[in-house]
């Protein structure tokens, strides 16, 4: 019995120890994450969303609508979007919003960069005001989290989006939103 709690023991050591390179944890995965929504007259409102990822988009799909995008726009974008396969969803209460973009990538020693793009907004923060701007063109939204190796984090959700070509990254997003909605609590859900 010690032998087995040595080598236990120092297993936990190698796995904990520093320098331990990041490890894509890969899909199906779920998480959920608590909002932090700022409106523009400094109003606030929390909520939980769940983001679950069934499949991360396969390079042969996530290729075609980078393309749309950078050959034909926002236009050519949401159509190669919306004939994407679902690959999860996004849940607000009992609504839900399918995934058809996931992407998750190394952005550091111990964490992850997850990108998910639904093929319809989730919710227009400020819509609801009389002076508020038109709705049409924002006709998606997209989540971003950064997630350690333990699958805890934080992000932003741009809940109506459009996304254009340009900026530093090849991608640029207009959020409807005046800022941005923080992901201040981001948990990876045990499956």
């Amino acid at each position: 019995m010690r032998a087995r709690t040595i080598v236990v023991s120092a297993l936990l050591m190698l796995a904990l120890a520093p320098g331990r390179a990041f490890q894509q944890v890969g899909a199906p995965e779920t998480f959920s994450a608590n909002l932090n929504v700022v409106g523009a007259t400094g109003g606030a409102g929390a909520a939980t969303i769940q983001i679950d990822i069934r499949r991360y988009t396969p390079v042969a799909d996530r290729t075609a609508v980078e393309t749309a995008l950078q050959t034909g726009g926002y236009p050519a974008f949401v159509t190669a979007l919306r004939k994407a396969p679902e690959v999860g969803s996004v849940s607000f209460s009992d609504r839900h919003w399918p995934i058809r973009w996931a992407r998750e990538r190394p952005s550091g020693k111990y964490t992850r960069t997850i990108v998910v793009v639904t093929d319809q907004p989730i919710f227009f923060v400020g819509g609801g005001r009389v002076d508020a701007k038109p709705r049409e063109g924002y006709e998606v939204a997209v989540i971003q989290m950064e997630v350690d190796s333990a699958g805890m984090g934080s992000g932003t959700m741009t809940a109506a989006a459009r996304v254009k070509p340009g900026g530093d990254t090849g991608v640029r997003i207009d959020d409807y939103a005046e800022k941005p909605i923080k992901l201040v609590t981001i948990i990876r859900r045990v499956q």
